[in-house]
């Protein structure tokens, strides 16, 4: 690092569910705020859901009644935004976007290559991304990389086609993530005026990352420049992420936190057996007590330790004592949500088949959950069959009926009919029909499925049969999304009230080292507040036992 000066950082370790992210962060805000503008306070973190939650926590202090979100975004958001934002002597870009790396496609073809269209992202992005994360060039990181994974492009191709994709960016005005940190990190953009830095995650830092974030710390006052994490959760190696320099930091930390404030005795004591091998390397064993009962739990007494229960899953696939235990206290306990989490695909079809079969509710981990059937779409299908023998139904439900109906039932294929003019208030099929939006057959057609646009929804009978499940389960419209599925990667930072977590190893990519699939597995388990559920593998590669 070529910084005028270097300021070391004040590392603040914790394992999972400690209030790393809340709690810490929020009181030395607070404390921070007693000597700084809050516009020279920087909280940075690595995803835009990480950064909206603490962006809400800091809001509601009341220091903060007179300052807008907008305002605050201006120094709490993601490290990628705070770079992309500062170098403003350097002009403004704009970020790369799927029709880009479309684009880049077409060169392909002066390879004698067929790219292919219906990729969100040009294999020359991730190769480039996971080659300056670890800070080597790109002769260095293909003699490292599983070379397989980027088939059919070679070293050299990869070369000249960044010369392609960097003359594009420039004619264009655009720039990547990796653009955004490396245009930070020039020696011609000057370190920010800021009294304080915070960056939440920080185990999550590549390389270059590191490096910006050490640059954006250069002019704190009074040492105020503090990294908040868990060596423990360093998940991203493959894209530059160095556990051992965190993990050298955590042995020595400016502050521990120890008090578990979310995982159960159970989930606690699997989650020690497992790190235990990584505590054991760096002779830093943490103290780490399970969490107790809080207001919000609603269950056991007030202080009293959560003592949780684990169970074996030898398989999805076929019944045991295990998977009815799981599936009573799915259906028995509608507060109460459930993670299914695994390394990668396929793991996800074993879970979503599981899931589709046993016709329960489900949705993918994401800043905007995606249900397999939407609550509109089931209970569109759950309502119809009243709404066919007379039963008044409100405009809000109407209105869905017409997303699903085709021109079976539909007068003068009016499926995009808006209701203008209609009042909010409730109507019978019969109405419809004198109005002359619906043939009078449709009355016949008692089972919504018979009358669903075929083309204009996706999941065909596969779909069909499983809202069917659902209905038969006892569908409830007004109950929240409960059962939720994702990779470890993606769940990382979440909490769950119960986790069931499948061990099988499927990457395509080499298989990652034993201590990195300590990480995963701890990481996967402490998502949980109560009960864990631990799925067998159904490979030979499985978390947790080093690779032959």
């Amino acid at each position: 690092m070529n910084h005028s000066k270097q300021i070391e950082p004040r590392f603040i370790a914790g394992p999972p569910g400690t209030g790393k992210t809340h709690k810490y962060i929020t009181k030395l805000y607070e404390k921070l705020l007693s000597k700084y503008s809050y516009e020279k306070i920087l909280i940075l973190s690595h995803t835009n859901v990480a950064a909206e939650q603490i962006l809400e926590a800091i809001i509601k202090l009341p220091q903060m009644n007179q300052i807008t979100k907008k305002e605050l975004r201006e120094t709490i958001g993601t490290i990628h935004h705070y770079c992309k934002n500062r170098p403003s002597l350097l002009g403004k870009l704009s970020k790369t976007k799927l029709e880009d790396h479309q684009n880049l496609i077409q060169a392909d073809r002066r390879f004698g290559l067929d790219g292919n269209p219906d990729i969100d992202k040009h294999n020359l992005y991730r190769f480039r991304s996971d080659a300056k994360g670890r800070g080597l060039s790109y002769d260095e990181y293909w003699r490292l990389c599983d070379q397989d994974s980027y088939k059919p492009y070679n070293v050299q191709v990869m070369k000249e086609l960044f010369e392609t994709y960097k003359e594009y960016k420039k004619f264009n005005n655009k720039e990547d993530f990796t653009d955004m940190i490396e245009r930070f990190i020039d020696p011609s953009v000057k370190a920010p005026d800021v009294d304080a830095v915070i960056i939440d995650e920080c185990q999550d830092s590549n390389i270059p990352q590191t490096e910006a974030i050490e640059k954006m710390a250069t002019n704190v006052k009074d040492g105020h420049f503090y990294l908040i994490g868990d060596a423990d959760q360093t998940l991203f190696e493959y894209a530059g992420s160095n556990p051992d320099y965190f993990h050298k930091l955590a042995s020595k930390p400016y502050d521990e936190l120890a008090e578990g404030l979310r995982c159960s005795e159970a989930i606690n004591t699997k989650c020690k057996t497992i790190i235990m091998p990584v505590w054991d390397k760096w002779n830093s064993h943490r103290i780490w007590t399970p969490a107790k009962y809080r207001e919000e739990h609603g269950l056991g007494h007030i202080g009293e330790t959560i003592k949780g229960q684990g169970y074996r899953l030898p398989y999805l696939e076929r019944g045991s004592t295990h998977l009815d235990i799981l599936l009573n206290k799915i259906k028995n306990n509608p507060n109460q949500t459930f993670l299914f989490t695994y390394r990668g695909k396929p793991s996800d079809a074993r879970v979503t088949r599981f899931l589709s079969g046993q016709g329960l509710e489900y949705c993918m981990v994401s800043a905007d959950p995606k249900p397999h059937a939407s609550k509109k779409e089931i209970n569109s299908h759950y309502v119809w069959p009243d709404f066919v023998n007379g039963k008044p139904m409100h405009l809000t439900q109407i209105k869905s009926f017409w997303d699903y109906m085709g021109s079976k039932v539909i007068v003068n294929k009016k499926g995009d009919f808006d209701f203008k003019g209609w009042t909010e208030k409730n109507y019978t099929i019969d109405e419809l029909i004198n109005e002359k939006l619906l043939k009078p057959d449709c009355k016949q057609y008692t089972d919504f499925d018979l009358i669903r646009v075929p083309s204009g929804v996706t999941g065909g009978a596969e779909k069909l049969h499983y809202i069917k499940r659902v209905i038969a389960n006892g569908f409830d419209n007004e109950k929240p999304n409960q059962i939720f599925y994702g990779n470890i990667h993606q769940v990382k930072g979440l909490t769950f009230d119960n986790v069931i977590v499948d061990h099988t190893m499927s990457m395509k990519r080499a298989p990652e080292n034993f201590h990195t699939q300590l990480r995963l597995e701890y990481t996967a388990y402490s998502r949980g507040v109560f009960d864990y559920w631990e799925l067998a593998s159904t490979t030979k590669r499985t978390l947790g036992v080093r690779s032959s």
